[in-house]
């Protein structure tokens, strides 16, 4: 099969087409023939050699397509049925062998190019927004970097659980759609310091900056309020009053997908199979995409993922004739 893969540390340019073995379904996999797969930060870290490629040096943590095999023991699946997968790795590629647990049925109206987007991004707002926040209906929500793939799902999310919004996003294109998707409020971080201007009295805070904005998500939080660290994009390290969190009986929580254990992944792999794949179909949620490539650009795929004016997802089409 053909497959993008990692040659070394580097720019978009490490990534290059090749021929390699088919993989074959173990017992409790499923074998995906691969429409599409949706690019994510993690992938470009691994590029970039500031976490550790992949075996097999095939990246990618999410695809649709359809079944093409299953390996002993699964039941429920079987060829030709439609699926999104939330992988570990090795999407870059015309076939991917996964978990049966890790396979979400795509509905018929559902364009498997906008299913191959949603996976990682459900997956990461439901868990941390719904399981990790428990978000409850009239709170209020900040969710930082509410334009990016992650952040778009989880405005909406929000907003369909009655939630009251603030979004932060950097220029007017990425401000008008958070506005577009729910936002009851869009802060623009370009024009100042964010923390100023929101104030306090946050329920849930959604953060992918990391460690060096612990302390003022903190100082933002409503008494008994939640911090959910969902990436690092600023840094690993930061300094937390602890103080300050006992005085406002709040908590902080974070989580990594690719950390969770394949019992709990299956988990939250159904919750996006029954409550966001649905309402997809329906449009009463979207996924945003950028852009869309072929395989044979994977290189202008990557570059674009990391443009600083890019709003949602890029996707990599793989087969046209599925």
């Amino acid at each position: 099969m053909r497959a993008a893969v990692l040659t070394g540390p580097g720019g978009p340019e490490v990534l290059t087409l090749d021929r390699v073995p088919t993989p074959v379904p173990a017992a409790g996999q499923v074998l995906v023939r691969v429409a599409a797969f949706g690019l994510n930060n993690a992938e470009v870290l691994q590029r970039r050699g500031v976490t550790a490629a992949p075996d097999g040096g095939i990246p990618g943590l999410e695809c649709a397509g359809v079944v093409a095999a299953v390996g002993p023991g699964v039941t429920g699946y079987g060829p030709g049925d439609r699926v999104a997968a939330l992988a570990r790795c090795g999407t870059y590629a015309e076939y991917v062998a996964v978990p049966a647990g890790a396979c979400m049925r795509v509905p018929d109206v559902l364009d498997l190019a906008v299913a191959a987007a949603a996976p990682e991004a459900a997956a990461t707002a439901w868990w941390n927004l719904v399981c990790r926040g428990r978000i409850r209906s009239g709170e209020r929500v900040l969710i930082h970097g509410a334009a990016g793939g992650v952040g778009s799902l989880t405005v909406q999310l929000a907003r369909r659980l009655g939630a009251y919004v603030v979004g932060t996003a950097r220029g007017e294109r990425k401000t008008a759609m958070c506005a577009e998707l729910g936002c009851h409020e869009v802060i623009d971080y370009g024009h100042g310091d964010v923390f100023a201007i929101v104030g306090e009295g946050f329920d849930v805070i959604l953060d992918n900056q990391g460690g060096p904005a612990v302390a003022a998500n903190v100082s933002a939080l409503a008494p008994f309020g939640r911090l959910v660290i969902v990436g690092v994009q600023a840094g690993a390290i930061g300094a937390l009053d602890v103080a300050e969190l006992m005085g406002r009986a709040a908590e902080v929580s974070s989580s990594s997908l690719g950390r969770l254990d394949d019992a709990v992944r299956e988990t939250i792999c159904r919750d996006v199979e029954r409550q966001v794949l649905p309402r997809l179909s329906e449009g009463t949620l979207r996924v945003v995409v950028d852009s869309r490539f072929a395989l044979d650009d994977i290189v202008a795929a990557h570059t674009r993922f990391s443009a600083p004016d890019r709003v949602g997802k890029v996707v990599v089409t793989v087969a046209d004739d599925i």
